[in-house]
């Protein structure tokens, strides 16, 4: 791999970045990295802000480095968490964050699919087991 910066870390974490925005942009039929970029910060912003702050810490910490920065880019953990109890609220809260008219069920779906292909199912039942049933139904 050509470095990119010259620290391979960050290298290695903006590769890791590039390959989920990439997945992403197949599961929606993107071609286009930004909009791949601002639908997975919504759905992250979402999540953010509906867990405690010790389940977004939780959460984070299995997320690639540069999606961590995005995760916490803002967040104010003193009015945590949000509580979306419904499947509409929490799909309301992903369709604010985005920047044009696309499908916020496709988003978050599509998303939650990039998750359950580059996180371990252990990883994803202690996400689902912390949010409602409603939410999670979203997933499937």
């Amino acid at each position: 791999m050509t470095s990119i910066t010259g620290v391979h870390t960050l290298d290695h974490s903006i590769s890791t970045l590039h390959d989920w925005l990439n997945d992403l942009n197949r599961e929606m039929g993107f071609g286009d990295m930004e909009e791949a970029f601002v639908s997975m910060r919504s759905v992250l912003i979402a999540l953010r802000d509906r867990l405690t702050v010790d389940e977004a810490a939780d959460f984070a910490a299995q997320l690639p480095m540069l999606l961590q920065g995005v995760f916490y880019h803002g967040y104010k953990p003193g009015n945590k968490p949000i509580k979306m109890k419904t499947s509409q609220e929490f799909v309301n809260y992903v369709a604010k964050n985005l920047t044009r008219q696309i499908d916020p069920i496709k988003v978050i779906q599509s998303v939650f699919a990039v998750f359950k292909n580059r996180m371990t199912a252990g990883q994803i039942k202690g996400l689902s087991d912390t949010l409602p049933a409603e939410i999670t139904s979203l997933w499937q």
